[in-house]
């Protein structure tokens, strides 16, 4: 079977996501699979970051394989982005009609035209639907794009176009389920997000950079973004001398950046930035509890975190807020709604015992990206016949 993901990032991303989990599935079910974007424009021309420049070189040279999938950047004269002109609808429904080289050319010569599976990932792979010829299409809804700031006003119209046109549809979590449904009812998927098997690994060696004064951690793995609520986590590392904080991932979000600078003079909380992913489990296997101190708002109610399955396989008790989608999951949580509620959260969690963590891990064995890879193959078989 030939697979191309429609994608918004790169297929060498340090922290994979879903997508990536599900394409290396593929891949290692037999599948000839290719991972399709994220698009370059002339407007990149004027961003050359690290990961622009990385695109660049992937384009001129025709693509790039990795771990025996191959990537295709492709190069359009028109971008769906949030600027004037560019961030039209009709921008979103044909960012792929105006490519250099011509996108089905591409596909050709790469032997994935026709295709037998279209994973779409984000509303611009409209213009895929009519472009590349397939048996099967699928939409994966993670995220309620229209409540990003800094995205086109419209995306929320397209999000729902793509709902009705694509076979059928994954939905990450409860939220974006109804949503869906409010646009269709049939052939719409809940399937959550998972972890991988590595996380539940034997003790790797701890890291040399793990706090070493001798108190439990407190670990937050993620990404530092508008969800991050830093001021409960301040008001738990003022309270909490006896407990260290430890924030690894990048910062995203460059508002919280003085905030986060005058908090990092306590000597109980270090920020490390990025880590490898692959040495994830490390920090976690050494942590006493993992964070999510996200915001509750209209985005994080529709959030279905990674990080709640990588830390109770790792046998950490999670505090977090009431999120809609973990209370929906029925898992273990130390649920907290305000500052004061998070220092009690807190020291709950420190209490939990061997058979509790257990439980956890146990329930973590029942979230794998594998489990959900089956499923996945069982709604393709349905559609098949």
């Amino acid at each position: 079977m030939k697979v191309i993901f429609a994608e918004s990032h790169n297929l060498d991303r340090p922290d994979p996501l879903g997508s990536h989990q599900y394409i290396r599935l593929f891949k290692e079910d037999g599948h000839d699979c290719l991972w399709l974007g994220p698009a370059l424009s002339p407007l990149h021309l004027f961003k050359p970051d690290a990961l622009n420049r990385h695109r660049f070189r992937i384009w001129r040279h025709g693509g790039h394989r990795v771990d025996g999938i191959d990537w295709l950047v492709p190069f359009s004269f028109l971008f769906y982005y949030n600027l004037p002109f560019l961030r039209s609808n009709y921008i979103g429904r044909n960012q792929y009609r105006f490519c250099l080289p011509a996108l089905n050319n591409k596909l050709k010569n790469s032997g994935f035209y026709p295709a037998d599976l279209l994973w779409c990932a984000g509303p611009v792979a409209l213009s895929l639907l009519d472009l590349i010829p397939h048996n099967l299409s699928c939409y994966r809804l993670a995220d309620r794009l229209d409540k990003f700031r800094r995205i086109p006003p419209g995306v929320g119209e397209l999000q729902k176009e793509m709902i009705r046109r694509v076979d059928f549809v994954l939905a990450t979590s409860q939220s974006l389920l109804d949503w869906v449904r409010e646009v269709r009812t049939e052939e719409v998927y809940y399937l959550p997000n998972g972890v991988e098997d590595h996380f539940f690994e034997a003790a790797l060696e701890k890291p040399a950079d793990f706090p070493a004064d001798g108190k439990p951690v407190a670990v937050y793995l993620g990404t530092l973004d508008t969800r991050f609520d830093l001021e409960t986590l301040a008001h738990g590392v003022l309270a909490m001398k006896d407990l260290h904080f430890l924030l690894i991932g990048p910062l995203t979000d460059k508002n919280l950046k003085p905030a986060l600078q005058i908090l990092l003079k306590e000597k109980n909380i270090t920020w490390l930035g990025p880590r490898a992913h692959r040495l994830a489990p490390a920090y976690l296997q050494q942590a006493s509890l993992g964070l999510i101190p996200f915001r509750l708002n209209d985005l994080t109610e529709a959030v279905n975190p990674i990080k709640y399955y990588e830390y109770l396989a790792c046998g950490l008790p999670v505090v977090a807020p009431p999120l809609r989608e973990l209370g929906a999951m029925r898992g273990p949580l130390y649920a907290y709604r305000n500052r004061e509620g998070f220092v009690v959260a807190l020291r709950e969690a420190l209490r939990a015992g061997a058979k509790e963590k257990e439980a956890g891990r146990n329930f973590a064995r029942q979230q794998t990206w594998r489990n959900r890879f089956e499923d996945i193959k069982a709604i393709m078989t349905r559609h098949q016949h």
